[in-house]
């Protein structure tokens, strides 16, 4: 009979989806594994994403469980009734997702793996929502502990309308509010959230709610790029919301008038809204960036060990968040650009982690000045303030919050180990 410790996960996304919500606990199952629980993942079916092809870097351990909603939203098809059918079920949804429907399917399978297994722990991580409302189903009847883990908010953030109109976020907060009240304990991905976390759910014992961020495997050094010459600047992903590269641009201009024998550049590897790539052409500074298409995360990476100074821009709209990428960043050991505004998430982590600097998005001044420090005065963050985010390190923090919820050390002390990390 197996004796380790059971963990039963349920992650919508798992490897080797190419999403950005696949990879956390694709590399948490992994260190799990390694420190001697039986991992057994619920996720959807192996095609879950039209969003490209598979993504082979994510490691793949655990035994993994696949299953597919008995109908999947939004409704396939091109016709009238469809598009009207999509825009109800839509609506309805809001509250919980769209693939709530998926919940039901998925809680079954979590009922029939544990059925084989020695008494365990459930842990739900969201988005999407469904995969909390089926690990909360599946502990609910298992009566095993749950933990809720939250990449990011559902009904406790202050969302814009147009993301979701109140009386969506008023059944949200109830349903979810149901949840936090089964869960024994809460695991937020940045000290931002858990503050709008414990300011929406003050009921919730603070004790239970930890923060354990996203992390970084370590990769080998690479040589450091030249020290003469054109100086890149290198950014990976698309641009959200509001924000505009022009006036990072504009600086880029500045530092290339005052610095003619090392001129500037900035290549981002994804898309560009048109709207953006307008305002730039508008502007004259077409000249200063180069937009590639996404390429396989290998040769990202090797672009990114390149880079003199990588960039990292958030919406103003999503300041609890630290973007997935600043942690690949890290790995690849070069000094982080951010543009942010001070009270975000983002600034908190780079000066905890002295990985780099944080600006404001529209100062150009100051982004100026922000560049020429990085470029002209490089300074390599001292790993030793890097490598707490290793996955290995923040594995550690999840067997503590574990441990927490099933009696294995005080809370006091699993709240205090928590906090030493953040």
């Amino acid at each position: 009979m197996n004796t380790r410790p059971t963990l039963l996960i349920v992650s919508y996304h798992f490897a080797p989806s190419p999403l950005v919500g696949a990879k956390r606990f694709s590399f948490l199952t992994r260190e799990f594994a390694r420190l001697g629980f039986n991992v057994h993942l619920i996720t959807n079916g192996i095609a879950d994403s039209p969003h490209g092809k598979e993504d082979s870097s994510l490691p793949l351990f655990g035994t993994v469980h696949r299953v597919d909603a008995p109908f999947e939203v939004p409704l396939k098809g091109a016709g009238l009734l469809r598009r009207f059918a999509n825009a109800v079920l839509r609506r309805l949804l809001a509250p919980v997702g769209t693939e709530y429907f998926w919940a039901r399917a998925a809680a079954r399978k979590a009922l029939a793996v544990a059925a084989k297994l020695p008494r365990g722990i459930v842990i739900a991580t969201s988005p999407p929502h469904a995969a909390l409302i089926a690990g909360a189903r599946a502990a609910r009847r298992l009566n095993w502990p749950l933990i809720l883990d939250y990449r990011d908010p559902w009904s406790a953030y202050d969302w814009p309308g147009w993301h979701r109109g109140w009386i969506s976020q008023w059944f949200a907060r109830r349903i979810e509010g149901a949840l936090v009240r089964e869960s024994a304990a809460r695991v937020l991905n940045t000290p931002s959230m858990r503050d709008w976390f414990e300011d929406s759910f003050p009921q919730a014992p603070a004790a239970r709610n930890f923060v354990i961020p996203n992390g970084f495997d370590p990769a080998p050094a690479a040589e450091a790029p030249p020290a003469d010459g054109p100086i890149g600047i290198v950014h990976a992903g698309e641009i959200y919301g509001s924000r505009s590269l022009v006036p990072l641009l504009r600086a880029i201009e500045r530092l290339s008038e005052r610095h003619p024998e090392r001129p500037v550049h900035l290549t981002t590897y994804g898309a560009l809204p048109p709207t953006e790539r307008q305002r730039i052409r508008d502007a004259g500074l077409d000249r200063f960036i180069d937009v590639r298409p996404r390429i396989p995360f290998a040769a990202l990476f090797a672009e990114l060990q390149k880079a003199h100074v990588l960039l990292a821009v958030i919406s103003e709209h999503m300041t609890y968040s630290v973007p997935y990428k600043i942690y690949d960043y890290m790995a690849a050991g070069r000094p982080i650009l951010a543009l942010a505004p001070r009270d975000s998430a983002l600034h908190e982590l780079l000066v905890d982690s002295d990985a780099g600097s944080c600006v404001e998005p529209d100062d150009i001044d100051v982004i100026v000045l922000g560049l020429e420090r990085l470029l002209f005065s490089p300074a390599l963050p001292p790993r030793t303030r890097i490598d707490r985010f290793r996955w290995s390190n923040l594995a550690q923090q999840y067997r503590t919050t574990i441990a927490a919820v099933t009696g294995g050390i005080p809370e006091t002390a699993a709240a205090s180990i928590t906090a030493s990390v953040e």
